[in-house]
């Protein structure tokens, strides 16, 4: 199966200054944290919306030579209504209507320039063509290749921008999504662009990308024919399954869920929070991804997080500049400055949306080498943005052979799953106590630059 990297970002000449107050996110976490000068460690979302629902508008065009602009709406319609069927989570969609001409190669530049334009909220857009939410249909690529990239491997791209706040919520005010027609040939692509919408959309409410079933990357026929394919998330950085069923993962219900909760939701799942240590057990370790895994159907039922997803991402700067302003930071990178500069959080995995029962819990590094690397725009952010912590670490002279992963087991590490920890969590409860992983035989820290205070 060919494989098609699903994309989450570009650069458009307005995109740093809508960035500026803002931190990528993390494994089933959201895309944007809040910095100290909004609310920090707080997730941005879609809020102050009557009865919860987030309008759109769609392009005048078609979505490729074969569907029509009534059927690349109903897909959009389509791909909205899985993330809105979930029952643990509150957020809706309405189709405005349209936007104001159809978007093309000639235009694009300026549609997205005006749409990232954050002076004019909640007033639309300036240049009449784009809305509060746009979703563009690239009818053949062109518009993709007018902004210097290459259609036939991005399946589309979404963000949400534009970033206020008010006294309880970090909040987008705008956003906007597109799709490329040319994998809308069924025929030949299945259902992939379907698939890929629903992804992107997933961004523009909110969401990072998330790791779990890593091995699949590389061996997608096992994981089909041993169902495990079923535990990759929808937000998986790589589209390995164009005729998902279902279309959600465990993860990606939980991300939803966690931004925009039921009343239920808390009440009804379980949380395992701990932290990721060195060796030293003392010296927090950030930037690694941690998976619940339910012991009866661990490759399907699991969920994830990565250690230290509230934190900022300006590590290794000297205390005085994280209690200095927050532009101490450099504003150019974009994994540092943003985010809570709470050192409790610094290394901790906090793993919510678990369906009552028992679980192990492991801890990998985020795939940073290969084609397939998921850096750049396809990063679990921030960390994937620039650079991949390497997993297992290099040990310590004449230390244990290393393993990947390596599993929860009464404070410390183990290369078997069967001598991990089994934790038991019911609906409503957190579990605090004996979930602190300790990596085996590693150095104290990666080096003095990347070492917290």
């Amino acid at each position: 199966m060919k494989l098609f990297p699903v994309l989450r970002l570009i650069s458009v000449s307005l995109a740093l200054a809508c960035l500026f107050t803002a931190t990528m996110g993390k494994a089933n976490g959201p895309l944007y944290i809040g910095s100290p000068v909004d609310l920090p460690g707080l997730p941005f979302i879609w809020a102050n919306l009557t009865d919860n629902t987030l309008s759109y508008w769609t392009d005048l065009g078609t979505l490729g030579s074969d569907t029509t602009k009534a059927q690349a709406d109903q897909l959009v319609a389509n791909a909205l209504a899985a993330w809105a069927g979930v029952s643990t989570e509150t957020l809706q969609f309405n189709n405005e209507g349209n936007l104001g001409a159809d978007v093309n190669s000639s235009n694009i530049a300026d549609v997205l320039n005006a749409a990232q334009d954050c002076t004019t909220p909640p007033s639309s857009p300036s240049g009449g063509i784009a809305k509060q939410v746009t979703i563009i249909y690239d009818t053949d690529g062109s518009a993709l290749s007018a902004l210097g990239e290459d259609p036939s491997s991005i399946l589309g791209f979404a963000d949400a921008f534009c970033f206020a706040h008010d006294t309880t919520n970090n909040y987008f005010q705008r956003g906007y999504a597109l799709l490329n027609g040319e994998f809308s040939d069924t025929a030949k692509y299945g259902d992939t662009l379907q698939v890929a919408m629903t992804h992107e959309f997933g961004h523009m409410i909110g969401l990072d990308h998330s790791q779990i079933n890593l091995d699949c990357l590389d061996d997608t026929d096992s994981c089909e024919a041993d169902g495990s394919i079923a535990g990759v998330p929808l937000m998986f950085p790589v589209l390995l399954d164009s005729s998902r069923t279902p279309l959600l993962a465990d993860d990606d219900i939980a991300g939803i869920s966690n931004l925009y909760p039921s009343s239920t939701y808390a009440s009804t799942t379980g949380e395992i929070k701990g932290h990721v240590y060195f060796s030293d057990g003392a010296t927090p370790a950030q930037g690694f991804n941690v998976i619940a895994r339910n012991v009866t159907n661990g490759r399907v039922v699991a969920v994830s997080n990565v250690s230290g997803s509230l934190f900022t991402g300006c590590v290794g700067v000297p205390t005085s500049v994280l209690s200095a302003s927050y532009q101490d930071c450099d504003p150019n990178n974009p994994a540092s400055g943003y985010g809570s500069w709470d050192h409790s959080l610094i290394g901790v995995y906090d793993i919510k949306g678990l369906t009552p029962g028992t679980y192990t819990v492991e801890v990998e590094g985020i795939n940073n080498s290969g084609d397939s690397a998921f850096t750049g725009g396809s990063g679990l952010n921030p960390f994937g943005f620039l650079y991949g912590f390497q997993f297992p670490l290099p040990r310590d002279p004449g230390a244990a052979a290393p393993c990947s992963p390596e599993y929860l087991s009464t404070s410390t590490a183990v290369c078997s799953s069967g001598s991990a920890t089994q934790i038991t969590v019911g609906g409503g409860e957190v579990a605090t106590t004996g979930t602190d992983i300790i990596l085996r035989n590693t150095p104290p820290r990666y080096d003095a630059w990347e070492d917290e205070p």
